[in-house]
């Protein structure tokens, strides 16, 4: 197993348990979300392979849900409804609002290469030549925001900030 996966299973474990309506699946999800990540590997190099993991991890329970969905015969369109739960809309505004107070925690340049990297989609040159800094250095900061970011939106640190293990 790669050093990214046997690291990180068990965080992604218990954020697939908090997820998924049938916790004794979340080992299933689990394996299935690693092996496509490696998979994914071997096709081209993952910068956050335990990031992506998590990504992958909600588009497997995603199909899950819609393949056991479909198994449920027909839904009645004036019951169905495709918004998401409140408890679901409340998670994901205390994850953001957590996430927000983190990226405004960062030294100016260090939230600034991060905003134009991720948020406007940029690229590490497209950065550099902009603010004047080399290839390195955008990298550089890139990966310090990313440690520091890592776990401020995960419900473990909730209201412990930035993270500095």
């Amino acid at each position: 197993m790669n050093a990214w996966a046997a690291e990180g299973r068990t965080r992604l474990l218990t954020y697939v348990r908090k997820r998924i309506r049938e916790p004794e699946q979340a080992e299933d999800v689990v394996q299935e979300a690693i092996m496509r990540v490696i998979e994914q590997e071997r096709k081209q190099v993952i910068e956050q392979p335990l990031a992506y993991a998590f990504r992958v991890a909600d588009s497997v329970i995603f199909n899950r849900g819609r393949r056991s969905a479909d198994d449920g015969g027909p839904v009645d369109p004036e019951i169905a409804c495709a918004l998401p739960l409140a408890d679901e809309i409340l998670d994901y505004r205390q994850r953001f609002d957590r996430f927000q107070a983190a990226l405004s925690r960062l030294p100016a340049q260090r939230r600034a290469v991060f905003v134009e990297r991720h948020l406007e989609g940029k690229s590490r040159q497209q950065i550099a030549d902009e603010m004047g800094l080399s290839i390195e250095a955008v990298k550089k900061h890139l990966v310090r925001a990313m440690i520091d970011l890592d776990g401020c939106i995960d419900d473990r640190v909730a209201g412990r900030g930035l993270r500095h293990d």
